[in-house]
């Protein structure tokens, strides 16, 4: 397969609610990437930038990120970010848009992706992705696969809750995840990141509850009948469509898979 444009972005943000709140960083990575060997040339870091978001930023956000008004005092509105990032990547001509949680940088950047790749404006996920693949997982945060999937070493540093260090850690996740997939027999395509990306994971274990911790193969069927009843009869709190998704899945008798990769290996060089 021809290598890909992958451009990876991540945003930081004054808080969590794009209705109220806005970005204070804004950066993207690119990678040159064969999708069906993970393996890519190079990262180019094509844009970053701080961002002034013209209004106070709660201590709360600044100690994730540790960005406060004083940094970014006489920094480019997100306006003018966004038309520097649209200028910086025009060239490398992006095919597939990723971030780590996509929806939250799609949430913060809308219409970025009907732009840079008009014929399919959906992301790519990688939390989505590796809740997918490995639902074993210690935890499907960013820093937490980057250290549980040995690729420390391929982007040195700990500039964590950083858009640069975050977006190229994401490109270097999603050259993982396609590596995992191939040996599954899973040819990887754009539309195949795009289309998991967009359904709901199966879970390895019950996130809430009497049985809470336990693997959904061992919840009884009663509990497993009791969250759809729920779901569907509450429709001010319904379940997570994950939860509903296995639930679902479990009552047929299919559950998440359970690889067990070669943690203890040292990361492949996908380069």
């Amino acid at each position: 397969m021809p290598t890909l444009s992958i451009l990876a972005l991540d945003v930081e943000t004054t808080g969590l609610d794009p209705a109220t709140d806005t970005v204070v960083e804004l950066a993207a990575v690119g990678a040159r990437m064969d999708l069906a060997t993970g393996r890519y040339d190079a990262l180019e870091t094509l844009f970053t930038t701080l961002v002034d978001p013209q209004r106070t930023i709660p201590a709360t956000a600044s100690a994730v990120h540790h960005l406060t008004a004083r940094d970014l005092q006489g920094q480019p509105d997100l306006a003018q970010a966004v038309t520097g990032l649209r200028a910086a990547v025009r060239d490398f001509r992006p095919q597939l848009l990723v971030a780590h949680n996509a929806p939250f940088e799609a949430a913060f950047l809308p219409g970025l992706a009907a732009e840079l790749t008009p014929e399919d404006p959906r992301w790519a996920c990688t939390c989505r992705l590796a809740q997918h693949l490995w639902p074993d997982a210690p935890g499907h945060q960013l820093q937490v696969l980057r250290y549980w999937r040995r690729l420390q070493d391929r982007v040195p540093g700990c500039d964590a809750h950083r858009a640069g260090f975050d977006a190229a850690c994401c490109a270097v996740l999603l050259a993982e995840q396609c590596r995992a997939w191939t040996p599954a027999g899973q040819t990887v395509t754009p539309a195949l990141l795009r289309d998991r990306s967009a359904a709901a994971p199966l879970l390895l274990r019950v996130p809430f509850g009497r049985h809470r911790g336990a693997c959904w193969r061992d919840v009884p069927r009663d509990y497993l009948e009791w969250i759809l009843r729920t779901h569907a009869s509450d429709t001010d709190n319904p379940f997570d469509p994950a939860i509903v998704t296995t639930a679902e899945a479990a009552l047929q008798g299919t559950y998440a898979a359970t690889p067990a990769p070669d943690v203890d290996a040292p990361g492949h060089d996908g380069r």
